[in-house]
């Protein structure tokens, strides 16, 4: 099992360091060529992308390597899972770029109330079939375990796209910015799927294609979808949370200084919550494996190593950004200096994600999806609305971080909740059978 975590570890952190690396080297560059309100209107529409394209597409990337990982050796199934999720994505990708191009004019005018923000808005809309393609083929190498194909075409595409947003912002500014995001996440989904049709070639079992009807009639496509719309109706609850809360601070503040500070901050949790991400993307297969044969000693062992190595990273990492949090923000400029105390807050945060990602394999595991809506996402997504709402007017920033930390613990206490459930379950099964 720990040989497995390391190799798998090895190259999809590899992969994911360098997507989540040439965004921060990519913000990084913006601070230096944009002023300090440009760069907060660039993260808030780099934001506004990256959820409305985790929304609409309604969990292909989890669904997608869940099951490609666990009909590896069936071809018939892999076909019906390829096919279904990349029919899925083509779709949905389409269907994105067109409700964003739509409503740009009514989000920029009467929701952030800054008029200037709408033609950037229609353009940031024209990346949503990439960044949906991006996510599947993402879910795909990472379900067939090609993490090194993966890897490879992560670093390979994100020099591009550091390149591609630092010379739009350098010959055009916040528009040039704007435009070099698109044509760089192009440029990530295009060489990610050439990573994924050479891989798929060696597959000897997809040589034969199957009719749409086929496909749709057959059991493992409605297994996808019991599974996708749970998890799809998730991303919708908390998406758009995470959306409003920035949305809500420039609103309320008019203050794009803090939209940039809270940018940073979060870009910062992210990359401190990631080990915790890469852990459980290597330990799914041997989970799904396991669960599916009911190997509750194998199971637990997985959870276990998975929990304690996330809470040995995170926990570390974590401390270490909060005692030198004031070195941290000065990287960005003298101008982030000011958001030191509200990062080590929101490690916190961190902490209590990291966490909770690792206790979401046993829920996901058990398929508990529904329970999962009910009892971490609808409490936690309130808790921090109602923060934000109420305090953001007067805390501004502060109110956002907060927000952030109550919603994290609210999470994790479900989710513990949840995942002592499923390993009951487990155990259950394994004693009836």
């Amino acid at each position: 099992m720990l040989r497995t975590l390391f190799r798998h570890s090895y190259w999809n952190g590899l992969a994911t360091l360098s997507h989540q690396g040439s965004t921060f080297v990519g913000n990084f560059l913006l601070i230096k060529l944009l002023d300090h309100a440009a760069y907060g209107k660039f993260s808030l529409l780099n934001l506004t992308a990256l959820y409305a394209a985790n929304l609409f597409q309604f969990a292909v990337g989890s669904t997608v390597s869940r099951f490609v990982a666990r009909y590896s050796g069936d071809g018939t199934s892999l076909r019906v899972v390829i096919g279904v999720c990349g029919g899925f994505t083509i779709v949905s990708g389409i269907l994105g770029f067109a409700c964003l191009a739509l409503v740009s004019d009514a989000l920029a005018r009467d929701v952030l109330l800054e008029p200037s923000m709408v033609l950037p808005l229609v353009i940031v809309s024209v990346s949503m079939p990439s960044l949906l393609g991006m996510i599947y083929l993402t879910g795909l190498l990472q379900g067939l375990h090609d993490f090194r194909s993966l890897a490879i075409s992560s670093l390979a595409s994100a020099a591009l796209f550091v390149a591609a947003i630092g010379a739009g912002a350098w010959v055009a500014g916040l528009t040039g910015a704007v435009c070099g995001f698109v044509a760089g996440s192009t440029i990530r989904s295009i060489i990610m799927g050439g990573a994924a049709l050479a891989r798929l070639r060696l597959e000897k079992d997809l040589d034969r294609s199957l009719p749409w009807r086929e496909m749709w009639d057959n059991p493992t496509r409605r297994e996808i979808f019991a599974f996708q719309i749970p998890a799809g109706l998730a991303g919708f609850l908390t998406l758009p949370t995470l959306w409003l809360i920035p949305a809500i601070l420039t609103r309320n503040t008019q203050n794009f200084s803090d939209m940039a500070l809270y940018s940073v901050i979060l870009m910062i949790k992210t990359l401190v919550v990631l080990p915790a991400s890469i852990v459980a993307l290597a330990l799914q297969p041997s989970v799904e494996r396991a669960w599916q044969f009911a190997q509750s000693d194998t199971a637990i062992r997985v959870f276990r190593a998975g929990t304690a190595i996330t809470l040995g990273i995170v926990g570390t990492m974590a401390l270490v950004i909060a005692v030198f949090a004031h070195e941290a923000m000065s990287i960005f400029g003298a101008n982030f200096v000011a958001g030191a105390d509200n990062l080590r807050w929101m490690m916190v945060a961190a902490v209590a994600e990291g966490l909770t990602v690792s206790l979401v394999m046993r829920v996901q595991a058990s398929s508990r999806m529904w329970s999962s809506i009910v009892a971490t996402l609808l409490p936690r997504d309130f808790a921090m609305l109602c923060i934000v709402v109420v305090f953001s007017a007067q805390y501004g920033l502060s109110a956002a971080v907060f927000a952030h930390v109550v919603g994290a613990v609210v999470s994790l206490a479900g989710t513990f909740w949840l995942s002592a459930r499923a390993i009951r379950a487990l155990r259950s099964k394994v004693t009836s059978s």
